[in-house]
């Protein structure tokens, strides 16, 4: 029960804030709600030193509830929740004085209650249950200033968008079920340890769940509803981009670790798509004009990098960038919250600038943020993404050409990390007035992700340094045999690593303090800030044809339906003489349940 409750703790929270948190003054729901994610961070804590645990009960025919504590759902309990409290505590300062106050952070612990329900299942609709309650809380909160059109649609569209990736997670389950009649995850893991069921169809549910883990994760083809996501409160981004819910599919394939394993073709096809989804995420942030969308783009490339690092093989390494990330991606969306906060709700950087001076304590942080993703030598982004760049030629599904478009991508992000930073905190003021520091409820925060995202990287060193994470982590996920470079060439590759940041990072930082560019690159920004067209695209040939046709068949009386069929009258006619059997009158209504009782006993008697 102790795993239970984990879950429960914000649930309740999420219960106590619905029901009767407009009765709570600032800031109690806040402080009540990140007193509750710290508890289920200590508790489960508590309970991984302990050796880890279990939970299972009765619930559907053949499919118990069951819940499992072990090194990997551990780590992502401690990520979700520590970096999730983090985030909580934050929003404490950055929510002050709005309306919805209780209700955000009602939503923001119906959130981590769904993501520690999918990060601990074992079984997969146990993991579903996670998996569309992460979807419903990210609805609710990416919507949360549902008065703006704007807002409302990108939440519809996120919660659109996965359910397409859902419907292959369903379809995989059912694949699963018909060949091995059980969807447990550690049934399955034994399972597999025998000789395959049908590979082609196992292969297929292997796509088909890789499918559901491309919609919830942002990868191509449906990572058109992340960028839209920043339609929410900056803390909502931070939880949705940084440690939570988009990192679920790279989680989904690493407990999926014994299916992918033996399955080559479908983990070639997954590391194909994590490297274009990379470049394709790079090369988008470059045009962006808003501070949370620039980060956003780097969120779709980073989440691309992890998805290369499973589909080689090497699940330990994906994991640790999601540790890694977690920590900077975090400080980014919460860096931005604080200039964002500073100059009264502005979020276009073209009017920015010459922020360094103005806040002292924002500025490191947003620049240790912008370092370690651009790849920084000793900083967390730079030992974790080195370590995907390694994998990639050591691990049985790499190959060379994935390595030299991961050193690529490298050399983009660390350039558009520069161009985040310089365009808000140096060169000259452009359009803001009297900016100041957020306040320390925001700051302390901060502080403590920024020490991590220095720091993060250090429990997984390259050979012969000290490494925790690999052997921590190993157990819990299938076995892949990777061959080992000598030392020297490990090392080697680790300076080229070095080099290609600080040759991106140094270009990004003297190439955007000019106020003049190129022909050639104002062509390319511009087909950037369009993210090259593919919600143009999408709009086009989908979206609008779809909208036309309902128009047609729906459009008030004078549609398809109800003006040729007449079912909307029929049905609207319907209701109505319903309506009137609700007359108020207990006689009347004791009446038709004497009256309903007779016709089913006549019923059953015929």
């Amino acid at each position: 029960m102790a795993l239970l409750g984990t879950i429960l703790l914000p649930l309740l929270g999420f219960a106590l804030l619905g029901l009767f948190g407009k009765r709570m003054r600032e800031p109690l729901p806040g402080v009540l709600a990140s007193g509750l994610v710290l508890a289920s961070f200590l508790l489960g804590a508590g309970l991984l030193l302990s050796g880890g645990a279990r939970f299972q009960a009765e619930w559907l025919p053949g499919i118990p509830f069951s819940l499992l504590l072990d090194n990997l759902s551990g780590f992502m309990l401690l990520i979700v929740t520590g970096v999730g409290f983090l985030i909580h505590v934050y929003a404490i300062g950055y929510m002050g004085g709005d309306p919805g106050y209780s209700r955000f952070f009602a939503y923001f612990n119906l959130f981590i209650a769904m993501m520690l329900t999918l990060v601990l299942a074992d079984s997969y609709p146990v993991m579903f249950i996670g998996w569309e309650g992460v979807g419903l809380a990210s609805f609710l909160l990416i919507g949360f200033w549902y008065k703006n059109a704007q807002y409302a649609d990108s939440a519809r569209k996120a919660f659109i968008v996965n359910r397409i990736g859902d419907l292959g997670f369903m379809l995989g389950m059912a694949i699963l079920w018909a060949l091995y009649g059980t969807l447990s995850i550690s049934e399955l893991k034994e399972a597999m340890e025998g000789p395959l069921k049908n590979p082609d169809l196992l292969a297929l549910a292997g796509l088909l769940l890789f499918l559901g883990a491309v919609g919830k994760s942002a990868q191509i083809p449906l990572m058109v509803w992340l960028p839209d996501a920043m339609a929410g409160p900056t803390p909502v981004s931070a939880l949705i981009h940084a440690a939570t819910m988009v990192t679920a599919g790279v989680y989904l394939i690493a407990r999926s670790s014994f299916l992918y394993s033996v399955l080559p073709d479908v983990s070639y096809a997954i590391a194909v798509v994590g490297l274009l989804t990379a470049a394709y995420g790079a090369l988008s942030a470059f045009g962006q004009t808003d501070i949370k969308k620039i980060v956003a783009y780097s969120t779709i490339s980073q989440l691309g990098y992890m998805f290369l690092a499973a589909g080689v093989g090497a699940y330990w390494v994906a994991l640790f960038h999601v540790f890694t990330h977690a920590f900077f991606k975090a400080l980014l969306f919460l860096a931005s919250g604080s200039v964002i906060h500073a100059l009264g709700g502005e979020q276009d950087v073209r009017k920015m600038g010459g922020l360094w001076k103005h806040l002292p304590q924002t500025r490191w942080h947003a620049l240790i943020g912008a370092l370690a993703l651009g790849g920084l030598p000793l900083l967390s982004g730079f030992w974790s993404k080195d370590a995907i760049l390694t994998a990639t030629l050591t691990y049985p599904f790499g190959g060379v050409g994935f390595y030299v478009g991961a050193l690529l991508v490298a050399v983009l992000t660390a350039m558009y990390a520069m161009r985040w930073f310089v365009l808000v905190f140096l060169g000259e003021e452009r359009g803001h007035h009297h900016p100041h520091e957020a306040p320390p409820v925001m700051l302390w925060p901060n502080h403590l992700l920024a020490l991590g995202s220095v720091l993060a990287g250090y429990l997984a060193l390259p050979h012969p340094l000290p490494n925790v994470l690999e052997p921590f982590l190993k157990p819990a996920l299938a076995e892949v045999e990777a061959h080992h470079l000598s030392l020297g060439a490990e090392w080697g590759l680790i300076a080229l690593s070095a080099a290609v940041a600080l040759l991106g990072l140094w270009a990004g930082f003297v190439f955007f303090q000019r106020k003049v560019f190129p022909a050639w690159y104002l062509a390319f920004e511009a087909a950037s800030r369009e993210a090259f067209y593919v919600d143009r695209a999408y709009n086009a040939l989908i979206v609008n044809p779809l909208k036309a046709l309902a128009e047609a068949l729906f459009y008030g009386d004078r549609g398809l339906l109800s003006g040729y069929f007449g079912l909307g009258g029929a049905a609207r006619s319907l209701g109505q003489g319903l309506a009137r059997l609700q007359t108020g009158y207990l006689r009347v209504y004791a009446l038709l349940f004497v009256l309903g009782a007779l016709l089913l006993l006549g019923v059953m008697r015929w």
